[in-house]
């Protein structure tokens, strides 16, 4: 029980623990340093403080052991990802989905297919995606579309380190009001769990025959019928699957469906 905590998260080199509320300084500063021990490749332990918040979806960190920073490079998906760790959203729980996600996106794909992605964040799906169309020599493109400035520009250096330049073009800012004349042949809405579903957007932008891929939170009873309320009857039949867990008994869902 000593060591019990209530979750570690690794981004690269940096270990996030978020500690249970009746951990004190110095236990917390045990915990750091064994793991810090216990996983070679860290560099860096910090404590989480507080939840995910604001529109951004960043949150704080507390250093407790090894070298003094919050930029590392994250590597998945025979990818590569540089970030700040506090100004930037990123969630390594996510690799299999995003690795699911973007082997679908490839089955769909073909030579000039438009790829939206909206909350790219720091271009995980982007770049996974554009590698997997690389090396089947598939040319598409896709738009990558943030709201965060700072992670915008974390994006710009990771297409650049991943060498997907020619694949990736940048579309930033609010995603209610992405400012393009495209329509896409494939959407990807790895939204947050927010109350608006962006889904006006995503039916501005699209067209016959067009493929969304939608994240919803929650139950799927909930997730179905806000896609259908704001989707009214634009859309066909609706595949669903769980993609994950975010609280006791409340989940993330994977939707895909084909506009009409």
């Amino acid at each position: 029980m000593f060591f019990m905590q209530s979750g570690l998260d690794i981004i690269g080199d940096i270990g996030i623990i978020n500690f249970h509320k009746y951990y004190n300084p110095i236990r917390k500063w045990l915990l750091a340093k064994k793991t810090l021990k216990g996983n070679r490749h860290l560099k860096t332990v910090v404590e989480k403080k507080g939840q995910i918040s604001g529109e951004l979806r960043t949150f704080k960190t507390k250093h407790l052991a090894g070298e003094r920073r919050k930029t590392t490079t994250h590597k998945e998906n025979n990818c590569l990802f540089y970030m700040d760790i506090e100004k930037t959203y990123f969630s390594p729980r996510l690799s299999n989905e995003r690795k699911i996600i973007s082997e679908e996106v490839l089955k769909l794909a073909k030579n000039n297919s438009k790829i939206l992605v909206m909350f790219a964040g720091v271009a995980p799906y982007p770049i996974a995606i554009a590698k997997l169309l690389r090396k089947n020599k598939i040319k598409a493109k896709i738009y990558s579309n943030e709201l965060n400035e700072k992670a915008n520009k974390f994006a710009e250096k990771n297409v650049r380190l991943n060498k997907v330049k020619d694949y990736i073009t940048f579309i930033n800012g609010n995603a209610k009001n992405i400012k393009t004349k495209e329509k896409f042949d494939i959407i990807l809405m790895q939204r947050p769990n927010a109350e608006d579903t962006f889904l006006k957007t995503a039916l501005r932008l699209s067209k016959k025959g067009t493929t969304i891929f939608y994240h919803g939170f929650g139950t799927k009873e909930k997730v179905l019928s806000e896609i259908k309320k704001d989707a009214k009857n634009k859309v066909g039949k609706i595949s669903i699957r769980k993609a994950g867990d975010i609280a006791p008994f409340k989940f993330r869902w994977q939707a895909r469906f084909r506009v009409k």
